[in-house]
This record gives structure tokens, C-alpha cells and sequence, in this order.
């Protein structure tokens, strides 16, 4: 159990964190005690109580009210509570830690960043001067930076920022929830034809190169994105059934009947998207077993290898695209063997590992 020893040294009590998630969470963590939600967007908080961490957030309706008009101003009505906690943990707006620790130079609580995007945020501002110091001197005014890739590590301490207060903690989806939903379903018609899945709704996602890598293949894709991603995406052909938004235990089953999973992301040099695009949608794909192509980014590496793991083709290369979906529709057996490898290393990436490894860097923060 992690404890955390006042500075009289007379008592020991558990460590106290408090999580500001950029969304309501209170729905989303009653929908996973029901069994109808995934927790992997809750960032392990309902397991560190197994770590002896004391977790909580902060949510009622007037912050709710001041979340929907400004997640900022959510953010500055907490500060007068943040002195009962020993660590503030967040992966939303820097805001919050400007004011705290630049402005108003508080030593406690100490502040815990989970960081997906951090190397483009500096990028895309390295020309406006005064923001990038902003930038800059706010993150390193963070106790910790959790990051859930080594390639953000390495642009972090690339950029001058404390090795050590940067920490490479893997990502983690809720497997038990995906097992359980798939050894629940209902299998679909044997009638029913074979499709290609690819899911993902942030901007990262290059549903353009999809689109033309498949044109004229003799296979379904079903696409679930939203009308963003795909609103500048021309001569979508026939083969192309664009689902838009698809609950998760639905989500679950389109896993479980596709054939394989297709990830395809913008290059790097775009920074309009998170740092970690496609991260989620590798490690639910990786829990169902199911054979992957995926376009190749850093933030994706820890995860996934090319060749040992499943598929990894250039970024914005739909002749490279459509030939790895070929491979595969021509190969039941290498469909197989990678879907059979995701499924074993998957195990690796829980929300409960995730929270483990969280509650080992807000104890070591702590003692600092």
C-alpha cells in the first residue's frame, strides 16, 4: 500500500489525487460499474484504490454548468480546494498549472500531466514567441509528465525539459470489458459478408488514403468516424460504408466480425491532431485478436511492430495501403498468426497495469 508520510512525521495516510478530466466522468464510471461502458478513459482512476491511492474528482452541476462554458474557468473555481490533495492529475488544458504554479507559485499539491499532446502543441506554436514561452515554461513547472509513449520522451527531453520528471507510462484499455462483451454476443448471420473495420474520430485519422487504397476491392470497409473526418473525403466508392458514431458495446461486435482492423493516420508533420492518434483503436483491436495494418508513427512503436505484431505502411501511401490489404485478403493464415500475437500482447496494456504504474510515479513524486 502506498503511503504518504505528513511532514510532523507522526502520521501516515493514503495519498489523496485529484483527477480533472476535461469531460464528465460521473456517467461514464456508473455506465462501467453496469458493465455497459469500457473504464479506459477514466486513466486507471477506478483502480488505484487497489494501490492504496485515494482518488476523486470533483463533479456536481454547477461545475458541470461552468465545464460546457469554459473548461478553463471549471479549472480556476477548484483552486481554492486543491490544498487538500497531494497531487493533481490531469491530461486536459495547461491552463490550470500556468496559474497555479507559474502565476501563483503553489508548492502543493503537486502537479501530474498526462501528456498526448505535448510535441505538437510546442511545434505548431514555435513561431509565436510569447506563446511557446507560455508553453515552455509551464511544463516545466510540472512535478511529473506521464507519457504514454517513449517517443514523446524523447522529444521532451530533446527540448531541454527534465529528464528526470518525465515519465513513459503505456496506455491501457479495459480487456475484461471487451472479453466479456464478445463471449456475450450474439455471432451474426453465416450469411452475413466479410468487411474491413477501421474506427477513429480524431484528426489524425487519413480516411482519404483509405478510401482510394480500397476503390475497387472486392471488400466491404466499414468506417466509423465522425462527419468531420470525413467531410472532405471525395468519390467515396461503393465498397465504402461510412457508419458515423457507433455506441461501444456495438463497437465491440464490429471488432469481433471484421476480418482485420485498418489504423490509417496523417504523417507527423501534421500537428492538428494528438500526439497518440490511433492508440486507443490498436489496443482495443489488439484485445479482440484481430489482424492489424496500421500507419506507421512513433507514438504507435511501443505497441505495435511491423511484421511481429501485424502491418505497418507509410503514412499518406495508398498504393502501400492497398497492397497490405491485399496481403491479407490472400492470406487467411498470416490473418490468423497476427491476430493470434495481438491477442497475447494485449494483456500487457490494462487499465489496472496503467494504474499501477501511475501510483509508482505519484509516490515518487511525492517524496521528492
Amino acid at each position: 500500500m502506498i503511503m504518504f508520510m505528513d511532514s510532523k512525521n507522526v502520521s501516515t495516510r493514503p495519498l489523496k489525487v485529484l483527477y480533472l478530466f476535461a469531460g464528465e466522468r460521473k456517467k461514464m464510471e456508473k455506465d462501467w460499474q453496469e458493465g455497459i461502458m469500457p473504464d479506459s478513459h477514466l486513466i486507471g482512476f477506478n483502480h488505484l484504490k487497489d494501490y492504496g491511492v485515494e482518488a476523486s474528482y470533483i463533479e456536481n452541476r454547477f461545475i458541470n454548468y461552468i465545464r460546457k462554458k469554459n473548461f478553463n474557468l471549471t479549472n480556476l473555481a477548484l483552486i481554492p480546494f486543491l490544498h487538500r490533495y497531494d497531487i493533481v492529475f490531469s491530461g486536459a488544458s495547461l491552463f490550470l498549472p500556468f496559474v497555479a504554479k507559474v502565476i501563483l507559485r503553489l508548492k502543493r499539491p503537486k502537479f501530474v500531466w498526462y501528456n498526448t499532446f505535448f510535441t505538437n502543441t510546442l511545434k505548431r506554436n514555435s513561431g509565436n514567441k510569447f506563446r511557446l514561452w507560455v508553453l515552455r515554461k509551464t511544463i516545466a513547472s510540472l512535478d511529473a509528465i506521464i507519457c504514454p509513449s517513449t517517443a514523446q520522451r524523447r522529444f521532451l527531453i530533446g527540448e531541454d525539459f527534465d529528464p528526470t520528471k518525465i515519465f513513459f507510462v503505456p496506455n491501457g484499455i479495459d480487456i475484461e470489458f471487451m472479453k466479456k462483451k464478445v463471449a456475450n454476443s450474439v455471432p451474426s448471420s453465416e450469411n452475413e459478408e466479410s468487411f474491413i473495420l477501421s474506427v477513429g474520430k480524431d484528426m489524425g485519422r487519413d480516411y482519404e488514403t483509405l478510401v482510394q487504397a480500397v476503390k475497387d476491392l472486392p471488400i466491404e470497409v466499414r468506417i466509423v468516424a465522425l462527419p468531420r473526418n470525413i467531410g472532405n473525403v471525395e468519390n467515396i466508392p461503393p465498397n465504402v460504408k461510412v457508419l458515423g458514431f457507433v455506441p461501444f458495446p456495438k463497437l465491440v461486435g464490429l471488432y469481433k466480425e471484421a476480418l482485420f482492423v485498418v489504423i490509417p493516420t496523417k504523417s507527423e508533420k501534421h500537428l492538428d491532431a494528438s500526439d497518440c492518434s490511433g492508440q486507443y483503436v490498436l489496443l482495443d483491436a489488439e484485445s479482440m485478436g484481430k489482424a492489424i495494418i496500421a500507419s506507421e508513427r512513433e507514438t504507435l512503436a511501443d505497441y505495435f511492430v511491423g511484421e511481429k505484431d501485424g502491418i505497418v505502411v507509410p503514412a499518406e501511401n495508398p498504393e502501400a495501403l492497398r497492397q497490405a490489404i491485399v496481403r491479407l485478403l490472400q492470406d487467411k493464415t498470416l490473418i490468423q498468426k497476427f491476430g493470434e500475437v495481438a491477442g497475447k500482447r494485449s494483456v500487457m496494456f490494462t487499465t489496472k497495469n496503467l494504474a499501477g504504474n501511475l501510483a509508482k510515479v505519484f509516490e515518487k513524486v511525492t517524496q521528492k
